[in-house]
C-alpha cells in the first residue's frame, strides 16, 4: 500500500504514488485545492447530507437544495443563521449542484448501494476539503484495533500544515476529523475511537476509480491512487473489487497480464472526459 513513511506518534505515514500534491486535480469537475477546509468548522456531516438528498429530487437545480435547507429546514436547525451555515459547510463539501460533476457523480451512485454512501460521501469531501484529503493517510496507516486519540491527529496535523493552526484549532479539528473518520467508518467507539477495516463494496470502488479517473490517471494506475488508498485496501483487492464491479456493471475492467483498462461508458460527458484526460 501507499502509506509507511514519516511518523506521528507512534503511527507511520506517508504517501507514494500519484497524489494531491504531485497532481493537478481539476477543479472544473468540482475538485478543491488551497487551505480551506469545513473541517476547521464542522465535520462531513453525513447525516444532513443524507437527508437533504432524501428530501431533494435528483435532478433538483441548487436552488432546490438551498430551500430544503434554509427554508423548509429539513435538518431541523433552530436559527435561520444556522441553517445559512450549514448549507454553506454542505455546499463547501458536496457542491449540491447537479452541474458539478462530482455532485452529479454522487447522487448517480447514492441509490444503488446504501452500504457505500458513507465512503463515497467521504471521497467526495475529500477532494474537495484538501485538509480531508491530506489527513486521510494518517487513519489509513493505524492498524485495525489500534486506538486513534485527537492528541494523535492534531500533532499530525501540526507537521502536516506546520504554523497554521494554533494548538486549539488543531485539537478541535482534530476531533472533527476523527467524526468524520467515524461517519465514514474508518473508526468505531464514541469516546474512545479505535481503528476498524472500512466496509468497501464494488461500488465504493468504482466511485474511487472514477476519481482517479476524473483527476487524469489511466490504466493499472487507478488501481493505486490517492483515492484508491484512501480505502484501507491493496491494490489486488482493489483490483478484485473492480472486477466485481464491472461483472455487476458499474465500471468496465479488463485486465489482461500487466495491462489494464478500465474505463466508465455512458457515464462521463465528452467535456468531463476532456477535462480529466487534460488534467495528466
Amino acid at each position: 500500500m501507499g502509506y509507511g513513511v514519516g511518523t506521528a506518534g507512534d503511527i507511520r505515514v506517508g504517501v507514494s504514488g500519484a497524489d494531491s500534491t504531485t497532481t493537478s486535480l481539476p477543479i472544473s469537475l468540482g475538485f478543491r485545492d488551497g487551505t480551506a477546509s469545513v473541517h476547521t468548522s464542522r465535520t462531513m456531516m453525513l447525516d444532513e447530507l443524507s437527508l437533504v438528498l432524501g428530501g431533494v429530487p435528483a435532478a433538483a437545480k441548487p436552488e432546490a437544495y438551498a430551500a430544503a435547507v434554509v427554508e423548509a429546514n429539513v435538518l431541523g436547525k433552530p436559527t435561520q443563521t444556522t441553517r445559512k451555515r450549514t448549507l454553506q459547510r454542505l455546499v463547501g463539501l458536496y457542491a449540491l449542484d447537479p452541474k458539478c460533476p462530482l455532485f452529479r457523480l454522487l447522487r448517480h451512485f447514492w441509490t444503488t448501494d446504501t452500504t457505500a454512501r458513507p465512503v463515497i460521501a467521504y471521497l467526495v469531501a475529500a477532494a474537495r476539503d484538501p485538509v480531508l484529503r491530506d489527513m486521510t493517510p494518517f487513519v489509513v496507516a493505524v492498524p485495525v484495533g489500534n486506538p486513534v486519540t485527537p492528541d494523535q491527529i492534531a500533532k499530525f496535523l501540526g507537521e502536516k500544515f506546520p504554523m497554521r493552526f494554533g494548538s486549539s484549532t488543531a485539537l478541535a479539528t482534530a476531533q472533527r476529523l476523527a467524526s468524520s473518520w467515524g461517519q465514514a467508518g474508518f473508526l468505531a467507539g464514541k469516546v474512545k475511537k479505535k481503528r476498524v477495516r472500512l466496509v468497501v463494496t464494488p461500488v465504493a470502488v468504482t466511485f474511487a476509480l472514477l476519481l482517479g479517473y476524473l483527476a487524469g490517471l489511466r490504466g493499472k494506475m487507478l488501481l493505486d491512487s490517492i483515492w484508491t488508498r484512501m480505502l484501507g485496501h491493496t491494490p489486488v483487492e482493489i483490483a478484485d473489487l473492480a472486477a466485481e464491479a464491472s461483472r455487476q456493471g458499474w465500471v468496465t475492467y479488463k485486465a489482461a497480464g500487466a495491462v489494464v483498462e478500465i474505463t466508465f461508458p455512458g457515464l462521463l460527458t465528452p467535456q468531463e472526459e476532456k477535462a480529466g484526460h487534460d488534467a495528466t
